[in-house]
């Protein structure tokens, strides 16, 4: 049971990054793009892209309501940071703000989460400039309709933090197995729902 709601929670954190790192890529890169042109390509994924996010921190408290306080300890400013820059991203592109708000809200979530990625690894703060460059790479692929390169700047967003996420000990830190079986049931037929409808999407966008 254990090893199910690690697959769940990677899952999810994966495809969160890969999928809602197109539109920060997207806000990075607008200030040189035509601004409609870019919001309006990614406005259909926008909030279905947020809902992974969600999902994932859904699962954090409910599956392994003590491995919080673990990735928090030391990282208070940084999620600070990464969430007030949703908020500002979020708001930004929805209400068709001034570029610049739409570039800085995806500029503090994705610096936000490179320093978090440096904080897992216990590296050196420059390493949070990695999580911008993919997004920008990736926000790039997907502006200019290069379908082919999607699979692959798609994984370069999303498997850095899972896999620095890998190194920490969650033995003690998930919820009574009781807990976890119940919590299976919802799961296991959600989950595999919402994957299959976020990439039907993507997919039938590339056409």
């Amino acid at each position: 049971m254990e090893i199910l709601w690690l697959a769940v929670l990677g899952t999810l954190t994966v495809g969160y990054f890969a999928l809602a790192g197109f539109d920060y890529g997207t806000g990075l890169l607008l200030p040189f793009q035509r601004r409609e042109v870019a919001l309006q390509r990614m406005t259909p994924f926008f909030l279905g892209n947020e809902v992974w996010l969600v999902a994932a921190i859904g699962v954090l408290f409910a599956a392994f309501p003590r491995l919080e306080g673990e990735l928090l300890s030391g990282a208070h400013s940084v999620f600070t940071l990464v969430l007030a820059g949703l908020v500002l991203f979020m708001a930004a592109v929805q209400l068709r703000l001034w570029s610049w708000l739409v570039f800085t809200g995806a500029l503090m979530v994705s610096v936000g989460w490179g320093l978090f990625l440096a904080h897992l690894l216990e590296a050196p703060w420059p390493v949070a400039f990695v999580m911008p460059v993919l997004f920008a790479i990736h926000g790039w692929v997907f502006q200019t309709r290069r379908w082919k390169l999607f699979p692959v700047t798609a994984a370069l967003a999303a498997l850095p933090i899972p896999l620095a996420f890998s190194s920490i000990d969650v033995t003690g830190l998930m919820a009574h197995t009781d807990t976890l079986g119940l919590l299976a049931w919802v799961a296991i037929p959600i989950i595999p729902l919402v994957v299959w409808v976020q990439w039907s999407i993507v997919g039938i966008s590339s056409r």
